[in-house]
């Protein structure tokens, strides 16, 4: 991944997190007075999980040249994933309690949602990890002389 890639992701994370300010304001405004802490916060998951660590990575000179290996790709896709459930279920959950009832149902989206985010998370790093070890063997190989090369070696 390039630090333009994550200043992408940031990008995008502070739209969802505007969105849902802005819905869940919305939302509240027509609810008869009834206010949800579910639907209120519901905002920090894309902020403080989406916007910041992509923001904070987007800054890292060292980051500029790693590759958007398939391990990162999952992992980063994961973790999003993550923050999308999360996100999803606390307005969810907003929703259902503005509306006077409950759902057993709603649990499943931290259930689900959690361990996403930390799969995600260990995976993008393993495979940031990586992919800095495949790069450095890839370096390696560029010295290569064919003047040593030996085909009587490899018969």
């Amino acid at each position: 991944m390039s630090s333009d890639v994550f200043r992408r992701h940031w990008k995008i994370f502070l739209g969802v997190t505007v969105f849902v300010v802005i819905f869940a304001f919305i939302y509240e405004q027509f609810a008869h007075g009834v206010r949800s802490k579910p639907m209120m916060y519901a905002f920090l998951y894309p902020l403080l999980m989406g916007v910041i660590p992509a923001l904070a990575l987007s800054r890292v000179r060292g980051l500029r040249k790693v590759p958007y290996a398939s391990l990162v790709r999952g992992g980063v896709n994961l973790f999003v994933s993550g923050i999308a459930a999360l996100t999803m279920g606390s307005v969810a959950t907003g929703v259902v309690e503005i509306y006077g009832t409950t759902n057993r149902l709603l649990k499943y989206y931290s259930i689900v949602g959690w361990p996403l985010l930390g799969i995600g998370a260990v995976l993008a790093v393993i495979g940031m990890a990586r992919s800095g070890n495949v790069a450095a063997e890839v370096y390696v190989e560029d010295e290569y002389d064919e003047e040593d090369y030996d085909e009587e070696d490899y018969e």
